[in-house]
C-alpha cells in the first residue's frame, strides 16, 4: 500500500473514531436534560460504557422511551454502516484526488497526445510591420489568440519574421 493508500486509511480510521465519539453522551449531559440526549446517543454510551451506575442511568431512559437492547444494537450496526459507506466514499474520493494529481490512467478524457498547444509568432505583414499571431505548435496553423493567452510574447519557436 502506498503513502496515498495509508493515509487514506488513517484519515477513515480517524473519521470513524470520530463519529462514534461524537454519537455518545456523558453523565452530565444525561442528568442535566435527559430528554435533549438522543436515542442513538444513548444506545451507543450503554453499548461502550464500564460505569454500572450510568449504564442503569442509560438504562432507565432506554426504558422511559420504549428502547431495548436488541433495538439499541440493531440502531448502532445500522449507524456503523452508514458512517462506514461515507468513510468509503470518502476514500474513493481521495483515491480519485491522488490519481488525478499523479497521472494513474484509466477513464476520463485526456487531451490527445498530438496535441502540443500553441505558441506565438512575431512575423511581416504585407506592409512591412511586425505582427504578433498564435499558431498551433503541431501544425503551424494560424489559430485563436486565446490558445496563447497567458504565455510570454516571444517568438523563439518560428524565429524566422516571414509568414508561410
Amino acid at each position: 500500500m502506498g503513502t496515498a493508500g495509508r493515509r487514506a486509511a488513517v484519515s477513515a480510521a480517524v473519521v470513524l473514531a470520530l463519529a462514534n465519539a461524537s454519537c455518545t453522551t456523558s453523565q452530565q449531559a444525561l442528568s442535566k436534560n435527559p430528554s435533549a440526549v438522543s436515542t442513538s446517543a444513548l444506545c451507543r454510551s450503554y453499548a461502550s460504557t464500564r460505569d454500572e451506575r450510568f449504564r442503569d442511568a442509560l438504562y432507565t431512559e432506554l426504558a422511559r422511551r420504549s428502547v431495548d437492547a436488541r433495538q439499541c444494537a440493531e440502531m448502532i450496526r445500522k449507524q456503523n454502516q452508514a458512517i462506514a459507506v461515507g468513510v468509503a466514499i470518502a476514500a474513493v474520493g481521495a483515491a480519485v484526488a491522488v490519481c488525478s494529481n499523479n497521472n494513474c490512467g484509466g477513464g476520463g478524457y485526456s487531451r490527445p497526445n498530438y496535441y502540443q498547444g500553441a505558441d506565438w509568432d512575431a512575423f511581416y505583414n504585407q506592409y512591412g510591420q511586425v505582427v504578433w499571431a498564435c499558431r498551433e505548435i503541431a501544425t503551424g496553423r494560424f489559430v485563436d489568440y486565446g490558445y496563447c493567452y497567458g504565455k510570454a510574447q516571444t517568438d523563439w519557436r518560428w524565429p524566422a519574421k516571414y509568414a508561410y
